[in-house]
């Protein structure tokens, strides 16, 4: 990733990056109250800001978050700091708090949200195809941490640090509570096995990622066998090949699981629809 920004968007105006964000008593900074969203920057513009902004509309319904600001504003802002910060290809953050309130965590009737933005040139690059660990952490379906993307990413920062594989690995596997495949820390998984592709269920704990979206929406069109399921580790496992996704890193390959005790796997190279798959997405 790139070095830190020199300028941020607050509430509506630029300012340096060394600007005061949060008082101590904003309840994004003190409880985790308020989301977030991480959005690709090419060609110095947003990429499928749309469907962030869907999502981040919906977890707000969900928190009663106010958002004070029009999705057309967001892209204009996001626009205006990339050229502020000559950033060309990158990643953005929207960071949105309910705001200021009492100690406490009953909701303030009062609060009036905090919405930042920042943007920082480069994104993120494996030296090669990652080795997927396994997390003792379980995501559950029921949690709100777990199907909205909240400030509250404890969990997802955990979940590297308290590892089943043999060796540390810089990205995780995470199983919900009920022992089935669900995500990775900050990613969704994907695997082909010769024939189908298979991705787990919304009902298994993970967050529904916007690259997640694109992927099913383009293996359709495709016309590519691929389910949408509850799956044991095992089923993982025996994949031929795999890939995890989110918004910056696209479809990253990986190149194979360390799950401890509970297996190994290497995968292959991608077959040639999956590598269909990649050229759809990319020409998208």
């Amino acid at each position: 990733m790139g070095n830190v920004s020199a300028k941020i968007w607050l509430n509506g105006a630029l300012h340096d990056a060394n600007t005061p964000v949060f008082s101590a008593i904003d309840r994004g900074a003190s409880l985790g109250d308020g989301l977030f969203e991480t959005i690709k920057i090419e060609n110095g513009r947003p990429r499928f800001l749309a469907a962030h902004w869907a999502r981040l509309g919906a977890s707000a319904d969900v928190l009663q978050l106010t958002m004070p600001f029009s999705a057309d504003a967001i892209e204009q802002a996001l626009c205006q700091l990339a050229a502020a910060e000559a950033v060309d290809s990158g990643a953005a953050r929207l960071t949105l708090s309910r705001g200021e309130g009492p100690r406490g965590v009953a909701i303030p009737k009062t609060a009036k949200p905090n919405l930042l933005l920042c943007v920082n040139a480069g994104l993120p690059q494996f030296a090669q195809a990652p080795i997927l660990g396994l997390s003792a952490l379980r995501r559950n379906p029921q949690a709100i941490t777990d199907r909205h993307k909240t400030l509250s990413y404890i969990d997802n920062i955990a979940a590297r640090l308290q590892q089943l594989s043999q060796h540390p690995r810089e990205e995780v596997a995470m199983l919900d509570v009920n022992g089935q495949m669900a995500s990775a820390s900050v990613a969704n998984v994907f695997w082909w096995d010769g024939a189908t592709l298979h991705t787990p269920s919304i009902h298994c704990g993970i967050l529904p990622g916007t690259m997640r979206a694109r992927v099913l929406s383009m293996v359709e069109q495709l016309g590519l066998a691929f389910k949408v399921g509850e799956y044991a580790p095992a089923d993982f496992l025996c994949a031929k090949a795999a890939f995890m996704t989110n918004a910056l890193i696209g479809m990253q390959p990986l190149a194979g699981a360390d799950f401890g005790d509970g297996g190994q796997a290497k995968f292959d190279e991608f077959p040639p629809p999956l590598q269909a798959l990649v050229r759809a997405l990319r020409d998208q």
